[in-house]
Parts: C-alpha cells; sequence; structure tokens
C-alpha cells in the first residue's frame, strides 16, 4: 500500500465521495471541502462559494455572458474552491416538455446521463442533453432537454480558466422539481386534483398545469429580463384559466434580481398563490443535491 493510500484512510479521505462522482449529491462530494456554484443565464452570470462547513459565504453577479464573466473572475473564483470544482446551473437555450409512459425505476436517472436513448427511444435527439422529473402518483413526467453545444461551450469556458465542472444542471428545472416534491409532501402524501405551479429563476419561467389529479400542460420561456413581467402574465394567465375557480396556486423564485419575482407576485397574491420561495433556494438546491 502507497504511502498516500495509507494517509487517506487514516484521515478518512478514503471514504470521502469523488469530486467527480455524479451520482452522489453535492454536498456529499464537497465535505469539508470548498466549492463554487454559478449560474449563467442569458444575459448575466451569478455565484456563490461554499465553505469547509458547507455555508454559503461571498457571491456576485456580473452582467454579459459566461465567456466575458470568466476571464474577469478567474482569479477571484479560483480562490473559492479547492482542486477548481464547481457546479454550473444553466437557465436558457433548454426545452420542458410533458412527457407520459417513459421509463422509470432506481437507475432511471443515472441511465438517462449515460445512455438516454435507452430511456427515451424515439424521443432522444443526440444534441441534447436531459433531466427528469416523474409526477409522484400518475405516468406522466417533465422532460429537461438543454442544447449539448451550450453545455459544452460552458465547460469548456470553465476549463480555459482552470475551472472543472463537477455538475451541470438547469436551476429552473431544479427548483421546478423542489415544488412538485414539496407540494405532494405537504397534502399528505398526494398532490391537490387541480393545481398551478409557477417556477421563476434568474430570467426563465415554467408554468406547470395540473388537473383531475393528472399533468396537463407545461410552458416555458427563457431570457426574460426583470422588466417582463407582463410578458410572463401572458404566459401564466391563460393557463391560470384551466383549472376551477378557487384552485391553488403555487409560485417559487429565486434570482439576484428580485424585481421580476417581486412584481409578479404582487399580481399572483389576487389569486391567492402561495409563495414557496426561501432564502438563497437556488443555491441550496445546486450546492445539496
Amino acid at each position: 500500500m502507497l504511502l498516500d493510500e495509507i494517509k487517506s484512510v487514516l484521515s478518512f479521505a478514503a471514504f470521502k465521495a469523488d469530486p467527480d462522482d455524479s451520482a452522489v449529491p453535492w454536498g456529499k462530494r464537497f465535505e469539508s471541502r470548498k466549492s463554487l456554484l454559478l449560474n449563467v443565464s442569458r444575459g448575466a452570470v451569478s455565484w456563490r462559494s461554499v465553505n469547509k462547513r458547507g455555508r454559503f459565504e461571498e457571491g456576485g453577479v456580473q452582467d454579459g455572458e459566461l465567456a466575458d464573466a470568466a476571464p474577469q473572475r478567474a482569479e477571484e473564483w479560483r480562490g473559492m474552491v479547492e482542486g477548481g470544482w464547481c457546479s454550473v446551473s444553466v437557465n436558457h437555450r433548454f426545452i420542458i416538455s410533458l412527457e407520459n409512459n417513459l421509463m422509470r425505476g432506481d437507475n432511471c436517472v443515472s441511465l438517462l446521463r449515460t445512455n438516454p436513448r435507452a430511456v427515451l427511444g424515439p424521443k432522444y435527439d443526440r444534441g441534447k442533453r436531459y433531466a427528469i422529473c416523474h409526477h409522484p402518483e400518475t405516468t406522466a413526467s417533465l422532460l429537461l432537454a438543454v442544447e449539448e453545444s451550450l453545455v459544452k461551450v460552458t465547460e469548456d469556458v470553465l476549463k480555459t480558466i482552470n475551472l472543472k465542472p463537477g455538475r451541470v444542471c438547469c436551476g429552473l428545472f431544479a427548483m421546478l422539481e423542489h415544488a412538485i416534491l414539496s407540494i405532494f409532501r405537504a397534502s399528505s402524501g398526494g398532490t391537490p386534483p387541480d393545481f398551478v405551479l409557477i417556477a421563476a429563476c434568474e430570467g426563465s419561467l415554467a408554468v406547470l398545469v395540473q388537473q383531475e389529479g393528472q399533468w396537463r400542460d407545461i410552458r416555458c420561456r427563457s431570457g426574460l429580463g426583470p422588466e417582463a413581467v407582463e410578458t410572463g402574465l401572458q404566459i401564466i394567465s391563460p393557463l391560470l384559466a384551466k383549472v376551477p375557480q378557487g384552485s391553488p396556486v403555487y409560485f417559487i423564485g429565486d434570482g439576484h434580481d428580485n424585481k421580476f419575482r417581486t412584481e409578479l407576485m404582487l399580481h399572483l397574491e389576487k389569486v391567492g398563490a402561495a409563495d414557496l420561495t426561501q432564502d438563497d433556494l437556488l443555491w441550496t438546491i445546486i450546492g445539496e443535491h
């Protein structure tokens, strides 16, 4: 046994998850290690560091493309990590669709990452990367498709400044999944037969409609700025009309600019919307799970 291997056993390092093991939650992969969380939108990049205790520390935001922000922030970002590892959320150039009867099972998520054709069959597109969220009670699923070229460009830009993307996800989709599970758990193991769920994250918006216990419609849009509340309402209003009056409406949102979600929530309060938003929600989701 090599000396380094002996030291790793004595320090319990041998029992820690490898930083590049994507099957393990981020919080476990970087337990007692510093890491960096990045969120890339169409017109801005935001970030937050995680210290060795797993707590959030300094962060920031810069307008513009990642390719422009990365060289300017390279030294700052490298100082926030150990080993150069970062988790990246992309919030543009994606589609969320509603599908039925897709493969399920304990290995579905890992198989979707390594062999998506086996999960999606004819729905598979080699130019996309995927994530999936299943309805807790029916055969419906939400399918996220992100442009493969966007992921590769994002990874390549970070590699030029000596950062290693340990995971690339979609912040909006992660928040949507988080809200679905929260609604299910809060309803004593079931969901209301009719509801509308609205998620907003760093300029992206998704609206999910459930009718008679089934997911019936999903609409999403990215690249919305803080001034685009009217555009958001044009997407939301027709979907609110699909459910009976008085049905639950849920809102979940996060982002460095509070203006969009604050003004949107003022309109949603008129239909009795419940706000599921929590402080640092986006960073918590991508920094732990």
